[in-house]
């Protein structure tokens, strides 16, 4: 999981939050106005997103249909199929509705 701070404690403190990505494993996650605007991440991180970003199948869907794909975000497109969905937030409520009729959970939502 990534620690989170904002961008002026990045600012003060970035040769430290350099050593602790590089070898601490550690991720950041910049915040500015409580938002995450960016992320400070290993090199290794960041050759396992750009080997997603120029897989095969990215550049070439099997199907020939290049829409959608090439601007999906690199995390959907991990996520193979879901990433043409663009109906993803029709399907979280079907989701959670289903779930609120179900009467053999153990779990209280």
């Amino acid at each position: 999981m990534a620690v989170s701070t904002n961008t002026s404690r990045v600012k003060a403190r970035l040769s430290e939050f350099i050593g602790r990505v590089a070898y601490g494993r550690e991720r950041l996650l910049v915040l500015r106005h409580g938002k995450p605007v960016a992320a400070l991440v290993s090199v290794e991180d960041l050759r396992r997103l750009e080997a997603l970003d120029s897989t095969p199948a990215e550049r070439a869907p099997a199907n020939g249909n290049t829409a959608g794909r090439s601007g999906a975000h690199p995390i959907m497109r991990a996520f193979g199929g879901w990433a043409d969905r663009d109906d993803l937030d029709d399907l979280v409520e079907e989701i959670y509705a289903d779930r609120l009729t179900a009467t053999a959970r153990e779990v209280a939502l």
